[in-house]
This record gives C-alpha cells, sequence and structure tokens, in this order.
C-alpha cells in the first residue's frame, strides 16, 4: 500500500511540474492574433497553427487529469494522473488535414506504446483515443 501510495504521489508530481511549465510558457504568435482570424483545421498548416503552442487539458485546466503540450520542432510531451500516472514523450507529425501521428519516444513507465493517430475536428478539440482534450 505504501508503494503505490508513493507511485500515486510521484505521478501527481509529474503532472504537476508538466503543468506548471506548460502554463507558464508563452505563444507569441497566438498573442499577435486578431479577433478576425479565425483558424481551422482545414488544411496542414491550419492543423499546426491550431496544435502547437498551447496547452491541451482534461476534463478541463481547473482540475486537469491528462494534458498535452505540442512543441514546433516537431515533439510533444504528455501526462496523466489516471491508471497511477504516467508522462510520455516523442515526434509528432501532421499526416492530413486534423490528422496527427505521434511516435513515442521515452515513458516515465520505461515501455514505449505504440504511435497512433490523433484527430482535431475544430480548432479546440483533440481526441486521443476515445478521450477528448480542450485548450486551455
Amino acid at each position: 500500500m505504501n508503494k503505490q501510495f508513493l507511485n500515486f504521489l510521484g505521478s501527481t508530481l509529474i503532472v504537476g511540474v508538466f503543468l506548471f511549465f506548460a502554463f507558464g510558457s508563452e505563444d507569441s504568435t497566438s498573442k499577435n492574433k486578431t479577433d478576425e482570424t479565425v483558424e481551422t483545421v482545414e488544411t496542414v498548416e491550419g492543423t499546426k497553427s491550431c496544435l502547437v503552442g498551447y496547452d491541451w487539458v482534461y476534463p478541463s485546466g481547473s482540475n486537469p487529469t491528462g494534458a498535452w503540450k505540442f512543441s514546433d520542432d516537431g515533439t510533444f510531451n504528455s501526462s496523466t494522473t489516471m491508471f497511477g500516472g504516467m508522462s510520455t514523450w516523442g515526434n509528432w507529425e501532421i499526416i492530413n488535414p486534423g490528422k496527427i501521428k505521434i511516435t513515442y519516444t521515452r515513458t516515465s513507465e520505461g515501455t514505449i506504446p505504440e504511435g497512433q493517430t490523433l484527430t482535431m475536428s475544430s480548432c479546440s478539440s483533440l481526441k486521443v483515443g476515445s478521450t477528448i482534450y480542450s485548450k486551455d
């Protein structure tokens, strides 16, 4: 029981640190966008613009149990407190408008999951498996 508690505590700490850095980052391009700019995922560039530099959270930013962050250099990191907690890192590429292929390179658990394709139906919705993340 004590080991489970320490694993949970460690996982929670990892998610907390991730969210601290994620919320503290700024995306200078999003600050320059005007109300007239409408982002869509109908093009590869639009998908990239909607994806990169934002905190993607589930179920909400005020009480996240999962979070993803995509960087302009084609890397990502994610963390979750579900199932005892886990963090992942890897690479991403847009294979079609609204479709992002991810490849895992490292996890906090040491096992590397198979890659997967994430779906963006809109600029504010990211589907990972059956879970829908939103921008925070």
